[in-house]
């Protein structure tokens, strides 16, 4: 039986997650722990809750601007797509 191969857009790959090894001064750790707490605090259990991950990854990626995208997407071809795919996700709200 032959075996099917899958080809997904280059921007499918550059949204895959995988985990990093940050080293970090401890102050900066207990900051980063303290604005996913603030982000959090007054949630109900229905509500998604901030997780240090996310406020890694906005503090990571919220500097990046409109005019850096050119350059971005021509060092990491699908960057752009990648970018605005995880921006949607991670900004959607569906109206109740």
């Amino acid at each position: 039986m032959a075996e099917i191969s899958r080809f997904f857009p280059r921007e499918h790959a550059l949204n895959i997650r995988r985990v990093i090894t940050v080293e970090l001064p401890e102050f900066a750790i207990r900051a980063l722990h303290h604005r996913a707490d603030v982000a959090n605090s007054g949630s109900t259990l229905d509500q998604e809750l901030v997780s240090f991950n996310d406020v890694i990854e906005w503090y990571v990626l919220s500097p990046l601007s409109v005019k850096e995208m050119p350059h971005l997407e021509e060092a990491v071809p699908g960057f752009t797509a990648a970018f605005t795919k995880w921006l949607f996700e991670a900004t959607y709200q569906p109206q109740e």
